[in-house]
């Protein structure tokens, strides 16, 4: 295949499982990552391995680290929810760096996969979201809004270098990601927070009432999607959303008692509520479903593993089985 493939964030959740696959499909690597986030032991499986290059740096000086030509850079680095901290370094570090990656792109005429997020539908109370639909933010003086705000900036850029410069990507907006690898605490997402409570039998903690919606998607299906953008690359400058089935909606208090009763089945469930004045002025999104229509009848990409079978999966790998 021989293709020079860069990933941005490689040593996180997302970026360690794709590196892995693309490298045991025949793809040269490249991976940066600040190591802030991301973890060097996600890497120990292919650290070593022929094709595979690593250099520890912030992405936001991709032009001073890569000379070599570039077929695809995934860019993938990324500041998180300030659920406990101001926002000003969410928004700071995100559009610099993708602002970075998109002129890197532009001069190597690379291709750019870009991992946006359905957090840009924001506020919407069309369900299910697709890619067409409109991107409803909050308020900019609530901090919330700082995530999906610099994602959509980005993806601004992106479209308005495409009609400028020529530049070709795809945006990938994604839907909750889970499974093996995840690392602690809630920036993997509620599935790691609620298996490690579950497993110290601790109360799991509920931000709001719960009653909250999402559709999340396993690691092994997003990255399968990922792969299919690499391999049809014939819709380009276009949206995708990567998700599981609308059937798979579900609350956040009914995800918490579902892995309760798959790790803790004889004890009652007892969760602790924290309410949002906790994190200061934030505000949640209600419902986020989306569907991956578009992905399944262009990409031949649909979502294959259920919920249930990827929690237990996930349980499986915290377990060591």
């Amino acid at each position: 295949m021989n293709q020079h493939i860069v990933i941005t964030g490689c040593a996180g959740f997302i970026g360690s499982h794709l590196t892995m696959t693309l490298l045991s499909k025949g793809y040269r690597v490249t991976g940066i990552d600040n190591l802030s986030y991301g973890n060097a032991s996600k890497m120990n499986s292919f650290s070593g391995q022929k094709g595979f290059n690593f250099i520890e740096s912030d992405a936001v000086n991709i032009e001073n680290l890569i000379l070599a030509p570039v077929d695809i850079i995934i860019h993938l680095a990324s500041e998180k929810i300030p659920r406990y901290s101001s926002g000003y370094e969410t928004l700071q570090n995100n559009i610099n760096t993708s602002e970075a990656v998109i002129n890197f792109a532009i001069k190597k005429n690379s291709l750019l996969l870009f991992a946006s997020t359905s957090d840009v539908y924001g506020k919407n109370p069309n369900i299910p979201f697709h890619e067409e639909s409109d991107c409803v933010i909050g308020s900019s003086l609530n901090k919330r809004w700082t995530y999906a705000g610099s994602k959509l900036i980005t993806e601004m850029r992106l479209a308005a270098a495409g009609r400028a410069k020529g530049l070709k990507f795809q945006i990938m907006r994604f839907f909750g990601c889970y499974g093996p690898g995840m690392s602690s605490g809630w920036r993997s997402g509620p599935q790691q927070v609620f298996l490690e409570k579950a497993m110290r039998k601790e109360s799991p903690e509920i931000h709001g009432d719960g009653t909250q919606t999402r559709t999340y998607i396993f690691i092994d299906d997003l990255i399968s999607g990922i792969v299919s953008l690499i391999n049809n690359q014939t819709q380009t400058n276009e949206i995708w959303n990567f998700c599981s089935s609308e059937n798979e909606e579900i609350s956040v208090i009914d995800l918490a008692k579902k892995i309760h009763k798959m790790v803790r089945p004889n004890d009652e469930f007892k969760p602790l509520f924290i309410p949002y004045s906790d994190f200061g002025y934030y505000e949640e999104v209600t419902r986020r479903v989306g569907t991956a229509e578009k992905a399944k009848r262009l990409l031949a990409w649909k979502s294959k593993t259920s919920l249930d079978e990827g929690l237990l999966q996930t349980y499986r790998w915290i377990q060591g089985i």
